[in-house]
C-alpha cells in the first residue's frame, strides 16, 4: 500500500495538469481571436505599401484624371524653361525687318541718282548723231519736195518727230546745253529753215574724216561725282597706207542742268 500511494498521487497530479492544459487551450479562445485580429493590421501596412504602387500607374496616365494633373503641372513648368527656343527667334525677326527699310530708302534717292554708264553711253550716241546733222551730213530729206529761198534750194526734212524748227530745237535741247543749241541753230541760220510751218534743209556736208580710224568710248567719273565721256580715235596716215600713227582723245562733260542731264561741251571726233 505504501508503494501504491505515491503512484496514485502522481496520477492525480498528472490528471490535474492535463485538465488544466485542456482548459488553458479552450479558455484563451477569446483572446486568441483578438490576437488573430492584430496580425491583420500588421498585414495592412504591406497593403499601404502596395497602394503607392497603385497610385504610381495612375500618375502616369494622369492627363485623364483631375487630381494627378495638378501634380504633373508642377514639373511641366520645369520643362518649359529649357524650351525657351523662342528667345533665339526674336533676333531672327529683327534681322528680317531691318533689310526691309533700305529698299524704301533707295527708292527716294533714286530720283536724283546720277545716270548709269549705259544711260550716259546711250545719250552720247544720240548726241553724236544729232551733231553730225550739222557737220558731216544733214538730216534725211525728200528730194521731190523742194523750195527755193534767197537763191538756195531746200528740201523737206523726212525724219520722224522733226517737222518744224521748234521740233528740232526741242530735240537738241534734250541733248546739249542752250549755248551749244544756239551755235547749231542760230536765229539767222541758213542750213535749216521753216517754210509754211514745214522744216526744210539745205543739203550738203563735208563727210567723214578719212584720217580717223576706229574709236573707243568710255564713261569716266571722279570722286566729286563729275561725269564725262572719253572718246579715243585712231589717227591714220594716208601716205602710209592709212596706218595708225597716233590717237586723238576727246572729253565731253555730261552734267545735270536744271532737270536734265546734257552735254555742256561737244564736237565731232571724225
Amino acid at each position: 500500500m505504501r508503494r501504491l500511494l505515491p503512484l496514485l498521487l502522481l496520477l492525480l497530479i498528472l490528471t490535474g495538469c492535463g485538465a488544466a492544459g485542456v482548459e488553458g487551450t479552450s479558455a484563451p479562445s477569446g483572446p486568441a481571436s483578438t490576437d488573430s485580429l492584430l496580425p491583420a493590421p500588421d498585414d495592412t501596412p504591406p497593403a499601404e505599401e502596395s497602394t503607392p504602387e497603385i497610385t504610381v500607374p495612375v500618375y502616369t496616365p494622369g492627363p485623364g484624371q483631375s487630381a494627378p494633373p495638378a501634380q504633373s503641372a508642377a514639373p511641366a513648368p520645369e520643362d518649359t524653361p529649357p524650351a525657351q527656343t523662342p528667345d533665339p527667334t526674336p533676333p531672327a525677326a529683327t534681322s528680317t525687318s531691318c533689310p526691309e527699310t533700305p529698299p524704301g530708302e533707295e527708292e527716294s534717292p533714286g530720283e536724283d541718282a546720277p545716270p548709269t554708264d549705259e544711260e550716259v553711253l546711250a545719250a552720247y550716241h544720240k548726241a553724236a548723231e544729232a551733231w553730225s546733222w550739222f557737220d558731216l551730213e544733214t538730216l534725211p530729206c525728200d528730194p521731190a519736195d523742194r523750195v527755193e529761198q534767197d537763191g538756195a534750194v531746200f528740201y523737206r526734212v523726212d525724219y520722224p518727230g522733226l517737222h518744224t524748227l521748234a521740233d528740232l530745237r526741242g530735240y537738241l535741247k534734250g541733248l546739249f546745253s542752250d549755248e551749244l543749241v544756239d551755235a547749231l541753230l542760230p536765229p539767222d541760220g541758213q542750213q535749216y529753215v521753216e517754210v509754211d510751218g514745214v522744216l526744210y534743209v539745205q543739203s550738203g556736208g563735208r563727210g567723214a574724216d578719212l584720217t580717223r580710224g576706229g574709236e573707243s568710248v568710255q564713261v569716266m567719273r571722279d570722286e566729286a561725282g563729275a561725269i564725262w565721256v572719253q572718246v579715243e580715235v585712231e589717227e591714220l596716215d594716208p601716205e602710209q597706207d592709212f596706218a595708225v600713227v597716233g590717237t586723238v582723245r576727246c572729253r565731253f562733260p555730261y552734267q545735270k542742268v536744271g532737270e536734265k542731264w546734257i552735254f555742256t561741251e561737244f564736237s565731232s571726233v571724225r
